[in-house]
Order: structure tokens, then sequence, then C-alpha cells
């Protein structure tokens, strides 16, 4: 897949359960934060990211949503932490 031809990632592929805020889905672009609770925001988080790095399968989609969801640590909210946190941590066992 070339980064034109990037599969881009809509709710039905979330795992987890979110709030879909829509007041806030017309500022993801501007916000250096991200709330993980927001469907709209994970979902142009992992989307932008997936862009960035030229990942775009389902299996890697996952991977992000479960590290963001479940691992990622409360304290880190901006999302350039964010990115430099998954990237140290993505091929961290955290399943065992």
């Amino acid at each position: 897949m070339t980064t034109n031809d990037m599969q881009v990632f809509d709710r039905s592929c979330l795992i987890y359960k979110y709030k879909w805020d829509s007041r806030k889905e017309l500022t993801l672009v501007t916000k250096t934060t991200l709330d993980r609770t927001n469907g709209y925001e994970v979902l142009y988080f992992i989307n932008t990211f997936f862009r960035v790095y030229n990942l775009g399968s389902m299996i890697t989609f996952k991977r992000a949503e479960f590290l963001l969801y479940n691992h990622l640590p409360i304290n880190i909210k901006n999302r350039s932490e964010i990115t430099s946190w998954l990237l140290k941590y993505w091929n961290q066992d955290f399943y065992s």
C-alpha cells in the first residue's frame, strides 16, 4: 500500500467503547492533546499516526488502539508525547 492508498479506519474498526462528541470533531486538527475517551479523537490520532509511519493493516490498528486504551500512562496527554510513547513501546509484549 502506498501512502496515497492508505486505508483510513472508521468507528466500526474500534474495539473499545468511546463517547462521540461531535463538537470536539471540529477541533481535531488544531488540538495538541488527546482525549482518549472520545472516539473522534482516537480515530484521528491513530489515522494520523498511521499516515506518518506508513502503517495500515487492521492488526496494527488494533495494536495501536489496545496500547492507547490499556497501557498508555494516564499522565501522557500531549499528542507528540503519545507518539513517542507508542514508538518506544510498540514492540513491547503487553499481552502477557
